[in-house]
């Protein structure tokens, strides 16, 4: 079964960067088992990556080992004329405004980017399986609860990225 890691701005964010212990218990956990953590180019471009540069790491990227390592991944573009993909994240912005109670034009687009990804692995079958790791409760349950819905039912797990989980992560969560 082919599983794929799709990691939110916030994980990395609350690593602390390449010198805590936290970013290298990610990176050793990740490496021993021979996965990547894919993101979004919306994520790419939070972290401070320029998407328009011929290679990454680009800009003032803080985590370019993990670019360069292989184990941190921008995903292809999101293929926006794929109705599935649109139509996910239009209904991602809606659930989670709703279930944050916020205007849906105030809803980050890097947040819908993950669901949209995770739809678009799903759809082309280059993902089986599809790992939600983020900080965003409200993001994850959208995932959880919209994928489902277009027939990718046990296909999408999301998993709440604590500082409690980062700072007890081991290969064995990515088997």
């Amino acid at each position: 079964m082919t599983t794929v890691y799709i990691a939110d701005t916030g994980i990395f964010v609350r690593c602390g960067g390449p010198d805590n212990d936290k970013f290298q218990r990610l990176r050793r956990s990740v490496r021993q088992i021979g996965v990547s953590l894919r993101i979004p180019q919306r994520v790419y471009e939070e972290l401070g990556g320029d998407p328009a540069a011929d290679a990454y790491p680009s800009g003032n990227i803080p985590y370019p080992d993990g670019f360069e390592e292989g184990w941190i991944v921008v995903a292809d573009e999101l293929d926006y004329a794929n109705p599935l993909v649109s139509t996910v994240m239009d209904e991602a912005r809606r659930f989670i405004a709703n279930e944050t109670d916020r205007d849906e034009d105030s809803i980050e687009k890097a947040d819908t980017a993950l669901i949209g990804l995770a739809a678009q692995l799903l759809d082309s079958e280059e993902a089986e399986h599809v790992v939600l790791l983020t900080t965003d409760k409200p993001a994850g349950n959208a995932a959880e609860t919209l994928l489902p819905q277009y027939g990718f039912s046990d296909r999408i797990e999301f998993r709440y990225v604590s500082v409690e989980y980062l700072e007890t992560i081991t290969a064995n969560e990515f088997k």
